[in-house]
């Protein structure tokens, strides 16, 4: 078990890492800390060769409740005190094409091998952009969300305006964020927000993710990469990437292995 910034733990077995967010007290509600953790959780995550798929998940019974309030007090007193604001740069680019707040999010998009979210409980405002940022989502019946952030006078930051579009019909996404009104897991499911609904989310999670180790890892990594390109390019550069792509993995011993498998009804086992 790795534990990185008292803000995340990180336990791998079986080729799937599981990824719990670890500040129950608060309902793992987002703070620098938090921030300043997930570039650590990205470089763990990349290092460990034998990961081929990772859940997402939060302790004590909730995803994520956003932005911790002390934030806020923070911005407040600053402002008392004639300070520049604590919220100042953002513009600027400091984890690849994104800024720190927007990496808590975009980096599980970034990473190479599948993620899902199990999500118990809330997923609001900053919360709901991190569990956007996995391939895909399981829920219970009894989660919320909310794409909370204009009840504290601010708009979406953390990436997921680029993540909801290719996802969820425009008009849900302006209704939501305007309001930011919570709703709930049937609701979220009917517009896109998650994939499954299910009694034992992590339960749930566990059986795909067991599916997908059990994949060739380097074309399953492939299909990712092909999947997350596709949404920004032209059919010419798409059909080129999948052609590049298969390339990569048609007739490597991975490949042939997953061949055999089949043919053999056994087990295949892959190289990482």
């Amino acid at each position: 078990m790795i534990s990185i910034n008292d803000r995340f733990e990180i336990n791998v077995k079986n080729h799937i890492a599981y990824v719990s967010i670890t500040r129950p007290q608060k309902m793992n509600a987002i703070d620098r800390k938090t921030f300043e953790a997930i570039p650590q959780v990205d470089a763990a995550l990349r290092a460990d060769k034998s990961i081929r798929c990772v859940i997402l998940s939060g302790q004590g019974g909730n995803f994520c409740a956003g932005l911790d309030k002390s934030n806020f007090e923070s911005l407040f007193a600053s402002q008392q005190n004639s300070e520049k604001s604590v919220v100042t740069g953002l513009e600027a680019r400091t984890n690849g094409i994104a800024n720190a707040p927007q990496y808590a999010a975009w980096m599980w998009r970034e990473l190479p091998m599948p993620v899902i979210s199990a999500i118990e409980g809330v997923a609001l405002g900053g919360g709901l952009q991190i569990a956007l940022g996995a391939d895909f989502r399981i829920a219970s019946h009894e989660s919320k969300f909310s794409i909370l952030e204009l009840k504290w006078g601010i708009i979406p930051d953390m990436s997921s305006t680029q993540i909801m579009r290719h996802m969820i019909r425009d008009d849900i996404i302006r209704e939501l964020t305007y309001t930011a009104r919570t709703f709930s897991a049937e609701e979220a499911k009917e517009w896109g927000f998650i994939t499954h609904i299910s009694e034992d989310p992590m339960a749930h999670a566990k059986s795909l993710a067991q599916q997908i180790v059990e994949k060739n890892p380097h074309a399953v990594r492939a299909a990712k990469r092909v999947i997350d390109q596709s949404y920004y390019q032209t059919a010419q550069e798409g059909l080129l990437t999948e052609s590049r792509e298969q390339d990569k993995v048609m007739g490597k011993s991975n490949q042939i292995e997953a061949v055999m498998a089949v043919f053999q009804k056994r087990k295949a086992n892959f190289a990482d």
